[in-house]
């Protein structure tokens, strides 16, 4: 008996300690006034199941081994000096940009993880980031002749009618930098003594907002402050240096310094950017750079959630609807090569969009609390974000696709870096930005999993196996555990513990839940405790107020079923709940050693990552036979192993399709277009078996469809 009631003491220690999760207590940041949810919880979220499993490869992967991406990131960081490299490739910022990516996404993942080694990294770079701000510095007028010839360069490039947008908007923009260098700088800058620098610390900041949110260091709000206010208005209202906006508004709710706010308004009010005010709100066709897109449309979102000023939100949607109607792919992300490029089933996007889409749609989701933004994201996590990496996190592309046949040192068929390594499988790739941003997105999708409401009720945002800590308020907290492995599944189980003052309590307590309807679900149904309290389930946020005890569990199905989606250009694409689903393609993986001229001499320091050469080993030139989702066969296994990984998936679809006569391979070596007239081959049809998008490398998404 003695040893029983030990037992139960040391679990319930257990739960405590669990509750807790052994952590400091982690800071409160006041919420944006007029944001419908908050976030904050990085410190209280812990991933289970599939997502647990995901984020331990991406630390036993390439975040864990930055040596295997070799520059910039086998550095100091922002620790130290990072070198150019010998090539003197690209812009004087590049390599702070990208390292900033790299630190976001591995502070994230260690604050989830509990990572020592992680943390003592980001913790390094933290000290020496706060313990050296920029002092004072002169401003550095050009001469009148500098000058001049900047202002006939302009003016040539501009009347130039062979010379387009892009690239007159980046001329006018060289005008821009000669006047900011102009001006002086006031001490407290945050940051290494480089050019252009205000556009790596924008991502930068995004680290130290985790850290704030997971530990409340009091310094990174005081230190923020004296940074933003270093930066001219010239500096702040110019391309993507408008991104600060986020972190001065951020600070503003921290330090209540309202020059902050007026200077993020004034910013954007007068901004110098591919993306405006003038360009939000009319109906002009955007053209312009997509991870720049990506970036600044969260501006105005932002702006709106700390002013309420409706003519800020009106900018961001209407921005939105323009963007995302003439490019976004099946697999739940805007094409970007680099630009916006369309929705051609030959259109790809950028690794680096992943990340930046993913995490300007959670701004509009907290904003405007509409569930279509959470449906988005989970499109893009579920599907493209798995699909641009090898399952061991140990290489990924720099451009994927919704139909890539074929992925090799020479077979990127987007125009911009034709026939180079840009598609291809690698640990490291000729500019660093995308295996930078690769490291953030799945820390982020953890971290704003679970919201809060105005409250500070629990809000169950986007899914996934997982457990939260909710703090009530008056010594009460409680741990909800989202069982099950969504989006798999179809049925999603919460099980609550309430605590008081740290111990598990039984007394019922009062609390509400909102939990999300995708829109994609038309028959969504809940059973178990708290049920009859919700009435009729409506597509988007649903809400139970009740009281709640230790150990109820609040069930939720969401039945799924086979959706065919036709691309705007040609073909068509299956879809399954929140899941795209691919023909995986045969493919013959041979590690590729060849030296390639445009990655300057650039190698993996691991050789356990390596570099593949994909080449399909068996057909892929199918056509669909099938228009009818009751033609479709959806086959649950029961199946171990990590879900993403080939061959393990739970569910698979089975269509009808037949031989493309004729399709083949563009020069046998890129992938081609959708045949312009489906000729099948006689006597070929077949049964194909459809897997999750997010477990292909090689794949057919959107298929030509037979007549």
């Amino acid at each position: 008996m003695k040893f029983r009631y030990l037992a139960i003491l040391f679990a319930l220690v257990a739960l405590s300690c669990a509750n807790g999760r052994c952590r400091p207590q982690a800071a409160t940041v006041p919420a944006p006034a007029h944001s419908v949810f908050t976030e904050g919880l990085i410190a209280d979220i812990t991933p289970k199941g599939w997502l647990e499993e995901t984020l331990r490869r991406q630390r036993e992967g390439l975040t864990g081994h930055p040596e295997a991406m070799d520059y910039p990131y086998n550095s100091p960081l922002w620790a130290g000096e990072i070198k150019r490299d010998s090539e003197g490739r690209g812009a004087d910022w590049w390599r702070f940009e990208q390292t900033a990516y790299y630190l976001d996404g591995l502070t994230r993942l260690a604050y989830i993880t509990d990572d020592s080694q992680l943390l003592a990294v980001w913790k390094e770079n933290l000290e020496h980031v706060l313990a050296n701000p920029l002092p004072f510095k002169p401003g550095q007028a050009p001469s009148e002749e500098e000058l001049a010839a900047m202002q006939d360069f302009v003016a040539q490039i501009t009347a130039d009618p062979n010379v387009d947008d892009h690239r007159k908007f980046k001329a006018r923009r060289q005008s821009k930098m000669m006047e900011i260098k102009a001006s002086d700088r006031p001490e407290g800058r945050l940051g290494p003594e480089t050019e252009s620098m205000a556009w790596p610390f924008a991502v930068f900041f995004r680290a130290l907002k985790a850290c704030y949110e997971a530990t409340g260091d009091e310094r990174i709000p005081a230190a923020l402050e004296k940074n933003y206010l270093s930066y001219t208005h010239s500096e702040l209202s110019m391309s993507r240096f408008l991104v600060n906006i986020e972190g001065m508004l951020w600070t503003w709710s921290l330090t209540g310094n309202d020059e902050l706010l007026a200077r993020a308004e004034g910013a954007w009010n007068d901004a110098f950017a591919e993306l405006d005010p003038k360009n939000c709100a009319d109906d002009s066709p955007l053209r312009m750079h997509g991870v720049t897109m990506n970036e600044l449309l969260k501006v105005p979102v932002i702006l709106y959630e700390y002013t309420g000023k409706t003519e800020y939100l009106d900018q961001a949607l209407n921005a939105s609807r323009k963007m995302e109607g003439p490019n976004m792919l099946i697999d739940g992300v805007n094409s970007s090569s680099e630009h916006l490029a369309g929705n051609d089933p030959l259109a790809s996007h950028e690794t680096c969009d992943i990340s930046d889409y993913s995490w300007t749609a959670g701004y509009f989701l907290l904003a405007t609390g509409g569930s279509e933004w959470a449906d988005k994201i989970e499109r893009c996590m579920f599907n493209a974000a798995f699909g641009c990496i090898t399952k061991d996190f140990k290489s990924m592309q720099y451009f994927s696709c919704p139909n890539q046949f074929i992925c090799t040192g020479n077979s990127d068929h987007n125009a911009f870096k034709y026939g180079k390594t840009w598609m291809q499988y690698r640990p490291i790739h000729e500019t660093e930005c995308c295996i930078g941003n690769l490291h953030r997105y799945f820390p982020n999708y953890v971290s704003r999993m679970w919201l809060k409401d105005r409250n500070g009720s629990p809000v169950a945002a986007l899914y996934g196996p997982s457990e939260v800590l909710y703090d009530l308020g008056d010594g009460v907290s409680v741990r909800i555990e989202e069982l099950g492995e969504y989006p798999f599944v179809e049925k999603i189980d919460f099980r609550f513990t309430f605590f008081r003052n740290g111990r598990v309590t039984r007394e019922p307590l009062s609390m509400d839940f909102t939990f999300r309807v995708p829109l994609w679900c038309g028959e969504a149904r809940c059973s178990g405790d708290g049920a009859e309290e919700v009435g009729e389930l409506q597509q988007g946020f649903n809400t139970v107020s009740r009281q709640w005890k230790s150990g109820d569990i609040f069930s939720l199905e969401l039945p799924m079923t086979p959706v065919f989606e036709d691309n705007a250009v040609a073909g068509r694409s299956l879809c399954y709940g929140p899941l795209v689903f691919s023909y995986s393609i045969p493919a013959d993986c041979v590690v590729d050693t060849l030296t390639y001229d445009n990655l300057a001499g650039k190698k993996s320091g691991n050789p356990d990552f390596v570099s593949w050469s994909m080449t399909p080993a068996g057909k892929w030139n199918y056509a669909l036979s099938c228009s009818s989702p009751e033609d479709v066969e959806v086959v649950r296994r029961d199946v171990s192993g990590y879900p993403f990984d080939p061959g393990c998936s739970p569910v698979v679809l089975k269509v009808k399709a037949a031989e493309v006569d004729g399709w083949e391979l563009k020069e046998n070596r890129f992938t081609p277009a959708l045949p312009a007239e489906v000729k099948t081959v006689e006597g070929s049809d077949t049964v194909l078996e459809l897997v999750p998008y997010g477990s292909t490398t090689l794949r057919l998404t959107i298929f030509p469809v037979q007549d």
